[in-house]
Order: C-alpha cells, then structure tokens, then sequence
C-alpha cells in the first residue's frame, strides 16, 4: 500500500496466524498500515508512537496481552494508544479486568469480521474526539477578556456594555491582530448583509465609541493613514 494513502497505523499482537491474516488484509483495504507481531514480549521493543489503535489477544503466552495493556495504559507515554482486545474468553472476570486496566472495546473469538471493523473504526472515532484541539472560548488582549461563547467582554474583570456592532470589529481586529484593515474592509466584513455602499462615517463613528469603552486598552487599536485600523501587540 502506497505510504501516502495510509490513514492511521495499526499494531496487531496475536499468534494465530489465520487471524492476523485476516485483520491485515481488511484493515489495509480501509487504508491503514497494519504491523503484526505474534508475541505480546515483543512489542516492548516497538517504537509505538506511530500507532492509532493496538489490537491484542496473545493471551496463552507467559507474557500475556492483559499484561501487555496493564504496561501500555500505565505508561505515559503510550497511554493514550487505545486498545482492542480480542479474547476467546468470555468470562466476566476477564472482561471487567480488561475494562479496568484501561482496554477501550473487548470483542469476542470467533467474530463477525463485520462487526469487528465496525468495533474498531468506532473505537478510532472515539479516540480522535478526545484528542482533538479544543476550540477556543477565551481571546485574551492585554487587560480584555473576552468570553466568545458568551460574547461578552471584560476589562479588569468589568463588564464592558459593548453594542454587537462594537464587539463585531472588536473582534475582527483582535483576532487579526497586527494587520490593517481599512473602512471599506472593515465595513464588508461587519455590515456585509446591507446591501449599500460602504460608508466610511459609520465604521469611524463605531470604532470612536469602542475606544472610548475600551479605556487605556484603546491605546493598542490604532489608526495609520493609508492603512486603516489594527490592533497591535
């Protein structure tokens, strides 16, 4: 499979080879990068790092694969990893054990490989919304505060009675700080529904109010002839 059409990599430890077999060629149909190792001992040598998902039985071994997820789990830096475990196994004490060492999904020999895919893209899901970055709901300027799930604005802890005209450019230029925008950009960007031409007394008689709320802030939102308004660091 070509490197660059790979999605994720996936690290198999079991020693029956018919399923590993299996596993490889129908997770590399849904483009993943697949490595089998027979021997759970073995992947303590591995650079794990590359891998999205560990998928292990290798439980007959003296080394065995809950062992192998008590290491992982209990390891910061691989932690993170999740893991599938595969069992032929269906005592309850197991699958607690399982759960409570950390394993992500605990699916049963024999399964319907249908199943299986499905159990491991939904695990993968899973994975890549908790580790996802986090939207933004603080924009710091200075003294400013600014809450952008509420939309509001604070100086110092006070709460600036910004209209939503003002809290529009406020944003607009906090969050391109250092650039120019001038009135006409300003004015399509905050007033782009109205269908008229831009109007320069608008956008100055806005931004005239704003830097009057905003304080001593105000002295970081400047005006340069020939480029128009910019927050500055």
């Amino acid at each position: 499979m070509p490197q660059n059409s790979v999605i994720g990599m996936i690290l198999v430890v079991d020693e029956e080879r018919y399923i590993t077999d299996l596993l490889k060629y129908n997770l590399e149909a849904e483009r993943y990068g697949v490595q089998v190792v027979t021997k759970a001992s073995e992947v303590q040598k591995l650079d794990m790092s590359p891998y999205q998902l560990v998928i292990v039985d290798a439980m007959t071994q003296s080394y065995t694969g809950f062992d192998l997820l008590h290491d992982l789990k209990n390891n910061p830096a691989t932690s993170y990893i999740p893991v599938l475990i595969l069992s032929h196994s269906d005592s309850q004490d197991d699958i607690v054990r399982a759960f409570d060492e950390g394993a992500d999904d605990y699916v049963f020999k024999p399964f319907s490989l249908r199943v299986l895919m499905a159990r491991v893209r939904s695990v993968l899901r899973r994975h890549q919304a908790m580790t996802a970055p986090k939207a933004a709901t603080k924009l710091v300027y200075r003294t400013l505060e600014v809450d952008l799930v509420a939309r509001q604005v604070r100086d110092e802890g006070m709460l600036l009675p910004l209209t939503k005209t003002e809290y529009a450019i406020l944003m607009l230029l906090l969050k391109n700080k250092n650039r120019f925008f001038n009135r006409a950009q300003i004015y399509d960007e905050i007033w782009r529904d109205q269908d008229r031409p831009a109007n320069d007394r608008i956008v100055d008689t806005n931004i005239s109010r704003l830097r009057k709320k905003l304080g001593a802030v105000a002295e970081g939102l400047v005006n340069q002839t020939g480029q128009g308004y910019a927050i500055i660091d």
